[in-house]
């Protein structure tokens, strides 16, 4: 049995296959934390062992070894997630005059192969995917709600009456107005009667001429102030 101890990066892994008594074999493989980068890793251990019985290790960094772990699984393979602190305990056994990244990737091999580790207990691939997709959501909502805030604090500027002429700033027919005039002039400058049709789209009916109308004397009465 062979034993494919993998370093995880951000953009970039490092694999070095060992056999049962801690032999390297062949050369190590830099390949892109990618689809292809994974078919590159299939590829290197199928020139080297064949078909041969293979487990993998690698370590359980940030986020970064998700995408990784799926593939192998998906493939069939037998994966170990371990703690990087479990391997930072064999980090002091070995002197070698070894780059950084395959000396890492050698480390977890043998990790692995001495049994000296406890898996990371993981959920289904499902479930991880689906954990990802809420963060990436969560990330996004906190983005907008910052975005609006930046948009609320110009508003403020040019035109601070704007706040109390919707119930909602980000309503769709606030939205739609301010997309295409955002200052005081501009909405003066329109015909109100263009106005009124546009909110009355955008608002299904509810809003029309007599808003238009109350839209234009706040922007009149910050342009006197």
């Amino acid at each position: 049995m062979y034993i494919v101890g993998i370093d995880i990066g951000k953009n970039n892994h490092e694999a070095t296959i060992i056999d049962d008594k801690g032999s390297i074999i062949g050369k190590s493989v830099k390949f892109t934390n990618s689809h292809s980068g994974g078919n590159k890793l299939i590829e290197h251990i199928h020139k080297h062992i064949y078909d041969s019985e293979v487990i993998f290790g690698l370590e359980a960094t940030g986020h970064y070894w998700l995408s990784l772990y799926s593939f192998l699984l998906e493939k069939g393979y037998t994966i170990n997630v371990i703690n990087p602190i479990q391997s930072d305990s064999f980090r002091n056994l070995y002197i070698r005059q070894t780059k950084n990244d395959t000396k890492d990737s050698f480390i977890i091999a043998e990790v692995i192969r001495f049994g000296k580790f406890t898996n990371t207990k993981l959920c289904e691939d499902k479930l991880l995917a689906l954990r990802q997709l809420c963060r990436y959501r969560l990330s996004l909502t906190t983005e907008v709600s910052e975005l609006k805030c930046r948009i609320i604090t110009v508003l403020d500027q040019v035109f601070p009456e704007y706040e109390k002429l919707f119930s909602d700033t980000w309503g769709s027919s606030s939205k739609a107005l301010l997309e295409k005039y955002q200052t005081p002039e501009e909405i003066l400058a329109l015909d109100i009667n263009e106005l009124a049709k546009l909110l009355k789209t955008n608002s299904r009916g509810q809003l029309g001429l007599n808003k238009a109308g109350q839209i234009q004397d706040a922007a009149k009465k910050y342009l006197w102030n």
